[in-house]
């Protein structure tokens, strides 16, 4: 999966608990919900993009779960009966979706600064790209990944830009169709939801980039009970970058996460 790693990124890689990619489970739910038509044709990036338009439009209430469960074929079915999600599961789905699709995907737990607790504001998932060797962000939630000036970036570059250059030249990326959205149009208006209101995307979206948990699994086909990927005192060997603390002074080379995939 790797090769020439740090003494810290192996230890991040062999703490994580990787899907099988010959996982029978996995070649069910490609089939299922006919995800390889969604990576038939265009460039990775393309490919990408139409897996997390497509991860966003299986969502139908957004809210509160009224169903507590972090297996993406659980959630999938309980979402077409009617049950309401929110981020955490709109990651769940994208990453097990990119892993059945044979791509290297995580999910990461995000929170502002200020907050006290070892929960999540957000969820979100890195991809590791074949193409562009690189970690990209990708935000299930709307729909789309995250870039710097059309460039895709990792979580933790999409974190420093926002913090340390007010998110000058950040941008949210919809969809195939490229859609791209920037600080000047927040709040930018998604879906609105019976009793919740509007999902949107706006400095909030961001600043809760402030902390950052990399949840040390993708198996997501399958329950971790007492576990979620939402807190970070569930996962003994869950790795967390309090960014905001520390200045975002390091390179992504130089965090254990980023790590080059084989």
């Amino acid at each position: 999966m790797a090769t020439g790693l740090t003494c810290s990124q192996k230890q991040f890689v062999d703490r994580f608990c990787f899907e099988d990619p010959q996982c029978e489970k996995l070649a069910q739910f490609r089939k299922a919900y006919g995800l390889d038509s969604l990576a038939s044709s265009g460039s990775e990036m393309d490919k990408l993009l139409r897996l997390a338009e497509w991860a966003y439009a299986q969502f139908y209430m957004f809210g509160r779960p009224t169903l507590q469960t972090e297996n993406a074929l659980e959630v999938l079915k309980a979402s077409a009966a009617g049950h309401t999600f929110y981020c955490a599961h709109y990651a769940i789905v994208y990453c097990a979706a990119a892993t059945a699709l044979g791509w290297v995907a995580r999910p990461i737990s995000v929170r502002r600064a200020e907050e006290s607790y070892r929960l999540s504001n957000h969820n979100i998932v890195e991809v590791w790209s074949k193409e562009q060797r690189r970690w990209i962000c990708f935000e299930p939630t709307y729909g789309g990944c995250v870039a710097i000036a059309g460039q895709p970036v990792s979580a933790y570059e999409a974190a420093r830009q926002w913090f340390t250059h007010q998110g000058e030249g950040l941008q949210v990326i919809l969809g195939p169709r490229r859609q791209v959205i920037t600080k000047k149009d927040f709040p930018y208006l998604l879906r609105k939801y019976p009793e919740y209101g509007w999902t949107k995307i706006d400095e909030r979206s961001f600043t809760c980039y402030a902390c950052l948990a990399w949840v040390p699994t993708n198996r997501l086909l399958e329950q971790h009970p007492g576990r979620s990927i939402e807190n970070w005192d569930h996962w003994k060997d869950i790795y967390v970058y309090f960014g905001a603390e520390r200045g975002w002074k390091e390179e992504p080379c130089d965090l254990p996460p980023y790590y080059p995939v084989k």
